[in-house]
């Protein structure tokens, strides 16, 4: 049994970190949890029109003996969760009761507004009369593309592909360069990524790896932030320099934020990873995929699916 109390920040030292999730999705979910720490505890210590940075409270929970947790809870960029100096099993279980203190509660009145500030999302969430909603508007989500149909495949650009083997080649990242995930997706993983190797290797006295595709990435103003447990990420780092490095075009920074939205549309077409519209090509490449996304089932589709995103960026191979 516990008291829950919130404390003004200046209580609660700073240097904390994340110590459970208060497992709450996102949407209605996340605007209900809100909106019942309002019936509980009034209005946060701090809140923010940033959606990575929405709002923070700090909680003091008391249990029967006397003795006091602090934590906090907040949503951040990965959400809602519950912060703490400590992780012992006190803190936690003080923590775990706290979050299911607060969902049974009933949500108060409020509607906030928020922006996602990498992709300019709109985010209109709330509760009324115990009704919760969340309404979220991407840039550019009225952008159509323009293509009645995939373009043809050549046969030398199929030829090029089927040509390419890095069998025999050794990778410390066997994770992403040996990975098939043709189980996963219906787009042919293998022959994008590797066609893109192939290209950034063409000018090096050795095989691209994926430690040189981050340095790259780096140099040229890009942000690699990839492991093994981020295979998305990894391509997006590889889209992101084979379109900067091996197609035409002025380095100016229009063509840079193109790079960047080439690579998040085929991490998405591979990985289903979408975070919204970095432009407005953005926003026509991932319209390109969602209308041709049950129609990619081959080889051949999915490099015909590559040339066509090319084309609508107007990016051309050196």
């Amino acid at each position: 049994m516990y008291i829950f109390q919130a404390i003004e920040i200046q209580q609660f030292k700073l240097g904390s970190s994340k110590i459970i999730s208060p497992e709450v999705g996102f949407g209605q979910e996340t605007a209900q949890f809100r909106g019942s720490l309002l019936t509980l505890f009034g209005e946060p210590n701090f809140k923010t029109s940033n959606a990575e940075n929405a709002f923070q409270y700090a909680i003091r929970a008391t249990d029967n003996t006397g003795q006091a947790y602090t934590f906090t809870v907040y949503e951040g960029s990965s959400g809602l969760a519950i912060g703490s100096h400590h992780r012992d099993t006190s803190t936690l279980l003080a923590a775990q009761t706290f979050v299911q203190y607060v969902k049974e509660a009933s949500p108060a009145d409020f509607e906030e507004k928020m922006v996602y500030g990498d992709t300019g999302s709109r985010i209109v969430y709330g509760c009324k009369d115990g009704v919760c909603y969340y309404n979220e508007t991407l840039p550019f989500s009225n952008v159509s593309h323009n293509y009645e149909e995939l373009p043809q495949l050549s046969q030398s650009q199929l030829d090029e592909v089927l040509a390419i083997d890095f069998s025999n080649t050794t990778d410390e990242d066997s994770w992403f360069w040996k990975e098939e995930l043709l189980k996963f997706s219906n787009v042919h993983f293998p022959s994008i990524r590797d066609l893109m190797r192939k290209d950034l290797s063409l000018s090096r006295a050795n095989t691209v790896s994926l430690k040189e595709v981050e340095q790259i990435g780096l140099e040229e103003g890009f942000h690699p932030n990839f492991s093994a447990s981020t295979p998305e990420m990894a391509l997006i780092a590889l889209g992101e320099v084979w379109a900067w490095k091996t197609t035409a075009g002025k380095a100016t920074q229009k063509r840079h934020l193109d790079c960047s939205s080439f690579a998040w549309t085929l991490s998405r077409a591979v990985y289903g990873f979408h975070g919204g519209n970095l432009n407005k090509n953005h926003a026509r490449a991932n319209a390109l995929y969602e209308a041709y996304e049950d129609k990619i089932s081959s080889q051949e589709d999915t490099l015909r699916f590559f040339y066509a995103l090319l084309d609508l960026f107007k990016f051309k191979r050196l």
